[in-house]
């Protein structure tokens, strides 16, 4: 028996803001894989300019020099 994947959480938070893996993502936006939740985070630009951050389904952080990493290496294939 297979155990749910936990989704990848997309998190916008201001610059200014310095967390690093936060416990609570409110307001996150959930994805069924990276790749979908990187390019929502590279396609789509928040109103008041926030930082894009990511928590993977095994509860890794990306933060968006690794976001934008991962977008530029999807370009490219």
């Amino acid at each position: 028996m297979t155990t749910p994947q936990q989704p990848v959480r997309l998190q916008y938070w201001p610059a200014s803001h310095s967390v690093d893996a936060p416990d609570t993502w409110p307001d996150s936006y959930e994805f069924d894989s990276v790749d979908d939740a990187v390019a929502f985070a590279m396609t789509q630009a928040p109103a008041n300019r926030e930082i894009a951050w990511l928590r993977t389904g095994e509860g890794e952080v990306l933060k968006y020099p690794q976001i934008q990493m991962l977008w530029e290496l999807r370009q490219t294939h």
